[in-house]
């Protein structure tokens, strides 16, 4: 994959999402902050909001309201992929969407499996 520079990226089915971490401005700020990493998977903060079921459990009450009652993984996927947004980029707007760097949806996916996945959308027009 020489898209890839961070070396944790996977190839997505999309080529929209084979996006590396080190592409994205907003991304490399965030990774930056913390010296001697090479992957936004390894800040010492990336696990604590995505991966922390108890945080993802106290965002996705702010969510549920608008999307509905989830089961099983994709509720923690769909707020993981939230939070990671916010922590890097604050707030994008209604409709507005960011690929997230492949490295980072890998980590989720690995937490929190599923055996389908739904990838990137546009927002709706």
């Amino acid at each position: 994959m020489d898209w890839c520079t961070c070396g944790n990226c996977v190839d997505h089915r999309k080529v929209k999402e084979n996006v590396c971490c080190r592409e994205q401005m907003r991304v490399c700020e965030r990774r930056e902050k913390e010296p001697g990493i090479d992957c936004i998977t390894q800040h010492h903060g990336s696990p604590q909001v995505c991966l922390a079921v108890d945080v993802l459990e106290t965002a996705y009450f702010a969510y549920r309201d608008h999307y509905g009652v989830t089961f099983g993984n994709d509720w923690k996927r769909y707020t993981a992929y939230r939070q990671f947004v916010r922590w890097c980029y604050e707030f994008l707007g209604k409709k507005n969407r960011v690929t997230l760097p492949s490295c980072t949806v890998a980590a989720i996916r690995n937490h929190f499996p599923s055996p389908d996945y739904t990838g990137f959308r546009e927002a709706d027009d």
